[in-house]
């Protein structure tokens, strides 16, 4: 496209500022010798010369767009002699940049030399007047004599020199912005089965010590379900000590032992062996009841497993240990029975893709939207990620036929020549853009759609390169680049994402045209499958990325070696889910490196990486600098050689434990972010040596000079967030003052932390001062204070100065007895007030004057332990009322609390009580007219009695309600639009109403989940036939040992799941006129589990005729299921059905069946298998022994993708007439009696086929070869291309017990295949003599004691043939 071209004036604009900027440079060296053969008479020609290509720019773009012959030739020229002069005169500037600090050098005794490594490499052209340049005077010359080539050109084109017209650039207010709080959803089921495990005591259990495994993907919320756990108020009086240790992949006992005992007694142990340190921890846990969490456990070793339980053996019966990861081998090292966290419910994935779209749980004020909304939540398939992605697409969006849009996924695929008007407003757009910020948006071509970036993140990168030089001053170049940003916002150019408030994206209309600016200069992995004229060679390409979905290999990497003059490479992973990583060897990346000198800007982020290459201390260009959320543990030495590095990136480096020295030598250095470090505990000496710093995240306090407290003293452009940590490290009270945090304005966000573990050790008076002196600016936004030692606050924390507070956070200060006027902050939306566990009375001291907390939202109250009085706020003037704006309040674990709630909470949406049991002790009542949403937990049961007026409420939540019998007619009354209803653990509750008249209130209700209820008996007290809501979409009963029957009329029922109710004798549907008296017609989904008495189902013709899903699991009552003739069924699951004899008698008639899977059915005996539906697409065949034979002609399931056998002993051979013919996904495995020969398979006819597993018993007698596959000298082809397929992505093979060797060819045959795993092949010792498919990302080699040994990191022989290899496991530790 032709646009491109308007970008060179914003450019040339840049190179006027650089060379006036190198002019003033000559002036001020008063006559120096020039540089390289460069002189301020040769800059002041280039810059003439250069206004006179800008002149004609306007007009050579009129006729290139007519004709892009010789005129766009010309402006390629131009493009690429820009780049080129702006990479000159960079080289320039650091040269006298060098020069200068020399000179200033010269009278410091060689200081600087020291502490400038570069400058000493080059000497200065004051003292040596043929300096050794980063340029030749060559290299000059040539640019010298092409600028003059583009100028003669120029004529001969007949050019007219015009003036472009351009939009002045007026700043505006930045918008205020806030995200919504993030909610957590569902996991009612695992935390009460694991609170259940925690507290309960199990029968016939001898051990002390039980093993609690929490497992699941990255993401799905483990760390958070164990803190709940952990910090659970009856979890905590269960047990006498508890300690919380987060171990990641260094799994060290040494350091495990040590913070676990340090939890204990609180002393540190430093020093100590492993033998000293578990003896004492023994005796710390002798004879007590402990609970021990282990949070994100990699480890797969048994005996570190076992080293580090040995004292835990001491402790009492009862003992728990919980452990979270991501991996089934650490959970089966442990031997214990694992909780596994799966997706979230359909209803909770539509609360959530609500909140992010519609800022509420439902749909209530956009009923419109209702049904295409839990489409698409079904599209999410319970990911939380994917439901808030699609809601941050939909935010703010009320035309369904948008809604429609994102559903069916048509995005602007329309061929270029068809959206001519739309790039025309586009380019209007951009013409109209300024100067600076062309370049900005341009720069975002670098990015491939749909990808996500932080704002910070991209604005980083615009100053590395450049493009917010000049116009502002270095002091506001943050905000000025953010203001930058904004704008484009504003424009539609960005747009922002579900995850976070600086989480943003462009629109693919947008990607494009800024590709089509960008032309050849712009590079990314998806490129080069784009069909865009204006590719360049990769020698003119300037800015690239590459995204991976999983390994970066030396061949992906081919391409950027070529582009020697880079500027920009951004390695990141495609959108991946959180905790996902992408992994790259360290040979690919040094190797990398080495090739891109030129750098300015590299970030690496979410990438698996250990280690930083020391090359990277050779980027001499280098500005940006991102290992974000890698797993390094340190940086090297070579990073202080960086003199030009101005942003250095590193948050979420879990592992990193270690900044290096000659990082304070970076006095260029502006942006420090090393947020969320919690290996890093100390800092690098002298920090205050970075004059420049604007964003440091996190400072450690230390004890010795050059990393205490004052410190912070000469860093006063910090701005944004500061996070200081380890503040009872400050031993002189002066050093607090000299911090000077009242002075720094731009801090935005203040987190003050003592450390956690002192205990009787803090000095309360101390602190106190150090707080005090520690008054922050009145420009903070956010301020958090934890684990303080003080009994009071400072008198500045209330003070109505700080008007731009919007959140308070005040955690773990355990001495404080009294709560400063916070109400008297005006503008105070978020309050926290978390284990002040010496206060005892909130009263009026807490509100201050008039019309307290007039502003706030959200009040958190949680483990206030000695609390017992909340004395409400009374004035005179009825107007003047406390909470007056208060929407969601939390009371938490307050157990001596009395009385009741304040009144005239009348904007209240959201309540939370939970362990506090005398919260109901009065007498009054609590109107709330406004609440949408109540949980009641582990409170008393009279507490419902306050409640009136509910006549707003749409989601009610009990839950260990002991005294709960049944709801009263009085409190139901109200909840005419309830639309959820969750009651769980109260033991005592026998039905949900007194009679059936009390439903008619209840006509909203759409979902009813009732679990844990071991008395619950029905939903109506009597023995009358009960009608639900017409509403009612889903039931869910579990846990309920009593419940016998189900109510008789369920009109509009579509999800039904029952697990472990074992009373349950079945299914109630009318006999007398199915097709039009059938109480559960419309039901489409329906879980059945552990309802040993059920015997039989509806399935009779015309009943349950809506039915799509159908899962049996664990009941032993099922016997033969011939009676299904559902036709709408698709997916039909058995699963552990011990007596199941038959399956359905016309299978094959039900036309629409796409998934079967029969598991764990040991009685299930058939010698003929039934013929199956031509639809079916997934087919799963799991531990059915007595089956003998697979379904005949089953060649003719062509829509069949997905084919597992295991487990199937009488299994001899497969159907004749070969395999379905268009198999993606193919397991066979223990299957011992097969003894047709995999040759006979047809496996290599499947060209669909991309993975596959198998073992050696299911291999016809393959496992006892020596080579695989046997070789066989008279046939021409190669024994891997006779027995796979050459589609092959991912290989499998395990328990071949004699093979010794793999034969050649499979290099060449399966040269897509990108995993190789072998598992339990005792005898292999041989890889392919021919090596391994270049296109190899995953070797995986288990049980393999041989191999084992050849491929081990540096010492093995096969080493150097796997080293490019991104990821390798062996015995699944990842070696690479």
């Amino acid at each position: 496209m032709a646009i491109g071209e308007i970008l060179l004036s914003a450019f040339l604009q840049v190179l006027f500022e650089k060379l006036a900027s190198l002019g003033l440079r000559y002036a001020q060296r008063e006559g120096a010798p020039p540089f390289s053969g460069i002189s301020i008479d040769l800059l002041n020609k280039w810059e003439k010369m250069l206004v006179t290509i800008n002149a004609v720019l306007a007009d050579a773009e009129d006729k290139q767009l007519r004709n892009k012959g010789l005129v766009k030739l010309w402006l390629d020229d131009v493009k690429d002699l820009a780049y080129d002069m702006e990479d000159l005169l960079d080289e320039f500037a650091m040269e006298a940049t060098q020069a200068k600090l020399k000179a200033e050098s010269s009278t410091s005794g060689g200081l600087m030399k020291c502490k400038f490594p570069l400058i000493s490499q080059y000497k200065s052209s004051i003292s040596n007047p043929n300096p050794r340049s980063l340029v030749s005077k060559a290299k000059v010359q040539k640019i010298s004599d092409k600028l003059e080539e583009i100028v003669n050109r120029k004529a001969h084109l007949s050019l007219i020199e015009n003036a472009m017209n351009s939009s002045d650039y007026t700043n505006k207010r930045l918008p205020s912005s806030s995200l919504p709080e993030p909610r957590f959803f569902g996991r009612e089921k695992e935390e009460a089965e694991i609170f259940e495990s925690l507290t309960g005591e199990a029968e016939n259990v001898d051990t002390t010590l039980s093993i609690v495994p929490i497992v699941g993907m990255g993401g799905i919320g483990k760390t958070a379900l164990a803190q709940r756990l952990y910090n659970d108020v009856k979890v905590t009086s269960c047990f006498e000590i508890r300690a919380w240790v987060c171990v990641s992949d260094v799994f060290n006992v040494l350091d495990i032992s040590k913070t676990i005992l340090r939890s204990i007694t609180k002393v540190s142990n430093e020093g100590e062996d492993l033998n000293m340190l578990q003896v004492k921890l023994k005796d710390s846990l002798s004879g007590k009841k402990f609970l021990v969490v282990l949070d994100d456990v990699w480890n797969e070793n048994y005996e570190e497993w076992t080293t580090l339980l040995k004292p835990f053996g001491a402790g009492a019966k009862g003992s728990k240990v919980i452990i979270t990861t991501r991996n089934y081998t650490v959970v089966s090292i442990t031997g214990a029975s694992s909780y596994l966290l799966k997706e979230l419910s359909l209803d909770n994935c539509t609360s959530l893709l609500a909140f992010h779209a519609l800022k509420t749980t439902d749909f209530e004020r956009h009923p419109h939207l209702e049904t295409i909304g839990k489409k698409i939540a079904e599209k999410c398939k319970g990911s939380p990620l994917a439901a808030k992605v699609l809601g941050g697409l939909l935010r703010d969006k009320g035309n369904p036929d948008q809604w429609e849009a994102i559903l069916s996924n048509k995005m602007w695929d329309l061929p270029m020549g068809e959206n001519d008007e739309v790039i025309r407003v586009l380019k209007l757009s951009y013409v109209h853009l300024p100067s600076n910020l062309k370049r900005c948006f341009v720069y975002c071509a670098i990015f491939p759609k749909d990808y996500e970036i932080e704002r910070d993140e991209l604005v980083h990168l615009w100053i590395a390169e450049g493009f917010l030089d000049g116009g502002r001053s270095k002091d506001n170049i943050l905000k000025w680049g953010q203001a930058h940003f904004d704008e484009l916002v504003s424009k539609s150019f960005l747009q922002r994402s579900s995850v976070n408030a600086s989480k943003f994206s462009m629109h693919d209309i947008f990607n494009d045209l800024a590709k089509s600016i960008a032309g050849g200069t712009c590079f990314n992995s998806e490129s080069e499958s784009a069909d865009n004229e204006d590719v360049a060679s990769p020698k003119k390409v300037r800015y690239a990325s590459f995204t991976s979905s999983w390994c970066v290999s030396s061949k992906c990497m081919e391409a950027y070696h070529q582009m020697k003059l880079l500027r920009s490479l951004i390695l990141s992973s495609n959108g991946s889910p959180q905790g996902y990583q992408f992994q790259i060897s360290n040979k690919v990346l040094h190797d990398l490196l080495t090739k891109l000198k030129y750098l300015r800007g590299f970030s690496l982020s979410h990438c698996s990486i250990i280690e930083v290459p020391d090359c990277v201390g050779d980027l001499k260009y280098l500005r940006y600098l991102n290992f974000s959320y890698t797993y390094i543990k340190r940086l090297p030495e070579s990073i202080g050689n960086l003199c030009k590095l101005q942003a250095l990136i590193l948050k979420g480096c879990q592992q990193l434990s270690l900044l290096p020295q000659g990082i304070t030598k970076l006095v260029s250095l502006q942006f420090l972010d090393i947020r969320d470090t919690r290996s890093l505990k100390e800092m690098p000496l002298s920090i205050s040596n970075l004059k420049n710093l604007m964003i440091l995240s996190k400072f450690v306090v230390g004890p010795d000079k050059g990393s205490r407290l004052k410190e912070l003293k000469n860093l006063r452009h910090l701005q944004g967030e500061l996070f200081i940590s380890e503040l009872q490290k400050v031993e002189e009270v002066r050093d607090a003052i000299d911090a000077d945090l009242i002075g720094k304005r731009g801090l935005s966000n203040l987190f003050l932390h003592w450390g956690e573990n002192f205990g009787n050790l803090q000095n309360g008076k101390h602190e106190a001062l150090v707080l005090h002196y520690l008054r922050p600016h009145i420009n903070l936004e956010h301020l958090s204070i934890s684990h303080y030692g003080g009994a009071r606050f400072p008198s500045w924390l209330a003070s109505p100065s700080y008007s731009k507070i919007v959140s308070l956070c005040l955690r773990d200060c355990p001495n404080v007895t009294l709560l400063p006027p916070l109400g008297q902050l005006p503008s105070l939306r978020e309050l926290s007030l978390e284990g002040l566990h010496a206060v005892s009375t909130i009263g009026p001291e807490f509100y201050g004057g008039k019309r307290p907390f007039s502003s706030l939202t959200t009040l958190k109250l949680e483990e206030m332990l000695a609390w017992k009085d909340w004395s409400h706020y009374a004035r005179g003037q009825e107007e003047d009322v406390a909470f007056s704006y208060l929407q969601h309040l939390v009371v938490r674990g307050c157990h001596s609390l009395v009385g009741t709630l304040p009144g005239q909470l009348d904007l209240l949406k959201k309540l939370e009580i939970y362990s506090s049991p005398h919260l109901n002790s009065s007498t009054n009542v609590v109107c709330l007219p406004s609440l949408c949403e109540l949980s009641l937990e582990d409170c008393n049961e009279e507490i419902l009695k306050i409640f009136v007026n509910l006549t707003s409420l749409t989601v009610l939540r009990i839950e260990n309600l002991a005294e709960l019998v049944c709801f009263d007619h009085g409190f139901t009354n109200y909840l005419v639009k309830l639309k959820e209803l969750y009651i769980g653990r109260c033991d005592k509750l026998n039905y949900l109403w007194q009679n059936g008249n009390e439903m008619q209130n209840l006509a909203c209700l759409r979902s009813v989940v009732i679990y844990s209820c071991p008395q619950f008996t029905s939903f109506m007290a009597g023995d009358g036939e009960m009608e639900l809501s017409y509403n009612l979409e889903k039931m869910e009963l579990r846990n309920c040992m009593s419940l016998k029957k189900l109510p008789s009329k369920m009109y509009t029922l579509r999800h039904l799941n029952i697990e472990n109710c074992p009373k349950i004798m079945g299914l109630i549907v009318s006999q007398d006129d199915p097709s039009s008296n059938n109480s559960i017609s419309q039901l489409e989904f329906l879980n059945i589990s552990e309802c040993d008495s059920l015997i039989s189902f509806p399935f009779a013709k015309g009943r349950l005729a809506s039915l799509k899903k159908l899962t049996i699991r664990k009941c032993e009552g099922v016997e033969s299921l011939e009676e299904i003739t559902t036709e709408s069924l698709d997916s039909l699951a058995i699963k552990r059905c011990e007596n199941l004899v038959s399956l359905p008698r016309y299978l094959h008639t039900l036309s629409r069946l796409t998934q079967l899977s029969l598991e764990e059915c040991p009685t299930l005996e058939m010698e003929d298998f039934p013929p199956l539906p031509i639809t079916l697409v997934r087919l799963d065949l799991r531990l059915v022994p007595k089956v003998k034979s697979l379904p005949q002609e089953w060649h003719h399931l062509t829509s069949l993708q997905w084919l597992q056998i295991s487990g199937c002993e009488n299994i001899e051979c497969l159907p004749e007439g070969g395999l379905p013919p268009n198999l993606q996904w193919f397991v066979i495995w223990e299957c011992n009696n097969m003894k047709q020969p995999v040759r006979e398979w047809g496996l290599h006819m499947l060209t669909s086929l991309e993975f596959l597993g198998m073992e050696g018993s299911s291999m016809g007698g393959e496992r006892d070869k020596v080579w695989f596959p046997l070789e066989e000298e008279e046939d021409g082809e190669d024994a891997w291309s006779l027995l796979f397929p050459s589609s092959l992505v991912s290989l499998i093979l395990g328990n071949m017990m004699n093979v010794e060797r793999l034969s050649s060819g499979l290099r060449n045959h399966l040269s897509s295949l990108q995993l190789l795993w072998i598992e339990n092949c005792p005898k292999l010792r041989d890889l392919p003599k021919d090596g391994l498919p270049p296109s190899l990302q995953r070797l995986y080699i288990c049980d393999c004691k041989v191999l084992k040994n050849r491929c081990s990191k540096h010492t093995g022989d096969y080493w150097p043939l796997i080293q490019e290899i991104p990821d390798i496991k062996i015995d699944f530790l990842r070696i690479q």
